[in-house]
């Protein structure tokens, strides 16, 4: 597929960390009117859409850490000044019952990276307007479940992506310095977990998709929005995931025991420690 990526110039010496937060890859985008411009942070990347002014991905690792780091939550948001002026929606919230949404979590990078990749975490770029009852509800369940995976012997790191779904006609919010950010219809949340060696080769890693509605409701459970077909994200978004890692027959992605005859993910479930952490909430 032709990639309408490019990575920002104040991202370009740090490119070679990508494939530390990209799982097999940065996603490609297929979407020519909706162009991605990847900015590189410590700790994590965002794929920023400047057409739509949020993230249409970002990415970001997780793995268990031998002392605990917990710092303060910061209380303020920031545009992104790598951005042209034009590009940048202000540091206010969404208001109108909309939070300023993460798509990578501050509490795991927090945890993972430090101070300063945390406050990183606030840069405006890494936003998306989120439902309150979502971002507080179903969405920081999943974010929570992610960073607690539990750590054993044989199973260390875990890759995740996130971002927002449109509809053909998304609802507009207009920010005080006139910029014009589009509604999602919904968001989604690839996760990579290896679970033997060779950690990359595609049957030997779990893949979940989660396609969680904009709507959904605070008291819902992240795994009633699983989704059985990781191309289900990928027709949604024009986004191609693990690019390195395309099955031979005809390029998609096939998680592992797929077309073994199972339910997917049902017989496994007590070997996906996203599935565990979940059950545990």
């Amino acid at each position: 597929m032709t990639d309408f990526t490019t990575v920002h110039p104040s991202s370009q010496h740090l490119a070679y960390l990508l494939d530390l937060y990209c799982f097999q890859g940065r996603p490609l985008n297929g979407d020519k009117d909706n162009p991605v411009v990847v900015l590189v942070n410590h700790g994590f990347a965002v794929g920023f859409c400047p057409k739509r002014m949020q993230p249409t991905w970002a990415a970001y690792r997780v793995a268990h850490a031998k002392a605990a780091v917990d710092y303060d939550r910061p209380h303020l948001y920031y545009d992104d000044a790598r951005l042209d002026e034009a590009l940048r929606v202000g540091s206010e919230t969404f208001g109108d019952g909309y939070h300023v949404g993460h798509m990578v979590p501050n509490q795991a990078i927090n945890e993972q990276f430090g101070r300063l990749a945390q406050m990183e975490t606030f840069l405006m770029s890494n936003m998306s307007p989120q439902r309150g009852t979502l971002n507080t509800g179903v969405w920081a369940k999943l974010e929570d479940a992610i960073r607690k995976i539990e750590d054993t012997p044989d199973k260390d790191h875990v890759w995740a992506i996130a971002g927002p779904i449109f509809g053909d006609d998304p609802e507009i919010i207009e920010r005080p310095n006139g910029s014009q950010v589009p509604l999602p219809e919904a968001y989604f949340y690839v996760m990579a977990d290896p679970f033997r060696y060779p950690w990359n080769r595609m049957s030997n890693v779990d893949v979940f998709a989660f396609r969680i509605p904009q709507d959904a409701p605070k008291n819902k459970s992240p795994d009633d929005y699983l989704v059985d077909d990781i191309e289900e994200i990928e027709r949604a978004t024009k986004l191609s995931f693990f690019p390195k890692w395309y099955a031979a027959d005809d390029g998609g992605l096939q998680p592992a025991g797929a077309g073994d005859g199972e339910p997917p993910f049902a017989s496994r479930r007590d070997r996906h420690r996203l599935m565990r952490a979940l059950d545990d909430r």
